[in-house]
């Protein structure tokens, strides 16, 4: 008995089947996966650069995930901008040098943390690294030239989904035409942010072959909504659920309403009483880009 028990092979796990252990691995995140689990023993390593597991890099994964600290941190970027900017680009850029030594081009999902600071340096070896991005997260502080703008979506060819946050007090200009014109397939489309009409105008003559369009708890003015429904051709769904309105009542909700229903567009808006809204605070809008509320939406193609 003893005899036969010492000829049994055990198996070990850095014996276990690569595909194998690559299920497992789907079960950890990011930081997980490439600051834990790749160092164990060279299996391990080799399972971590399964394709498999990464579909999807989300970078919010490497920030704290504790939400009350990531919305006080919110507050303080708002206020000290210019003091976090150089420290968090350089956590921005490690990160993104990290992952893409495991994921080489395999990713078609990219999620840009929250309350990260996005440079040109970091667009770029993204998008060179990871051509294939389907659905695109960008967050509040981008710190991005034409050039870049340019050689990023050249890259992002099969970009259907884009979620932004552009909030004040930014003063830097989001690149709608290099997107409209480098992404065809570009049919999806959420912004957080102030959106008056000027933003309105770039979006409808930029992307003029969105189908699905989230303003979600953004800034909005009723003019640039209405030229919103108006302008989009392909429009058939329109989410402005939890929106602030900036106060123009040259438009009234009545008009609005008529006009989604005349082309026939999904017009998704909160209920008089809606309790969300009644009890939000102010500088919550800020907080909501990092949280389930924002990564949420009830047009499926822009939840994250």
């Amino acid at each position: 008995m003893d005899k036969a028990d010492s000829s049994r092979q055990v198996s070990k796990w850095e014996t276990l089947d690569r595909d194998i252990l690559s299920v497992i691995f789907r079960k950890l995140d990011v930081k997980d996966l490439t600051m834990g689990a790749s160092g164990v023993c060279i299996s391990w390593f080799l399972a971590s650069h399964n394709k498999i597991l990464w579909n999807t890099v989300d970078l919010d994964k490497f920030r704290e995930a504790d939400k009350d600290l990531r919305l006080k941190e919110l507050l303080l970027r708002i206020t000290f901008t210019e003091h976090f900017k150089n420290s968090d680009i350089s956590e921005t850029s490690r990160s993104l040098r990290k992952i893409t030594k495991f994921c080489r081009s395999a990713p078609e999902n990219l999620v840009f943390g929250c309350c990260s600071f996005l440079d040109d340096e970091s667009l770029m070896l993204a998008a060179a690294s990871m051509p294939n991005i389907e659905k695109l997260v960008l967050p509040r502080w981008c710190y991005l030239s034409k050039n870049s703008f340019g050689f990023a979506f050249s890259q992002w060819k099969n970009l259907k989904t884009l979620i932004i946050a552009h909030d004040y007090p930014l003063k830097e200009i989001f690149e709608f035409q290099i997107v409209g014109e480098s992404c065809s397939n570009l049919t999806n489309l959420k912004y957080l942010g102030l959106l008056g009409k000027e933003i309105a105008e770039k979006i409808v003559s930029y992307l003029n072959n969105i189908k699905k369009l989230s303003l979600q708890y953004a800034y909005v003015s009723r003019p640039g909504v209405l030229l919103l429904i108006t302008g989009l051709q392909n429009l058939v769904i329109l989410n402005i659920s939890h929106c602030k309105e900036l106060g123009e009542e040259t438009v009234t909700m009545d008009n609005i309403v008529q006009a989604a229903t005349q082309k026939r567009v999904k017009f998704i808006l909160c209920s008089n009483n809606c309790t969300g809204c009644r009890n939000k605070r102010w500088f919550e809008g800020f907080g909501s880009y990092g949280s389930e509320t924002w990564r949420n939406d009830e047009i499926k193609e822009l939840e994250f």
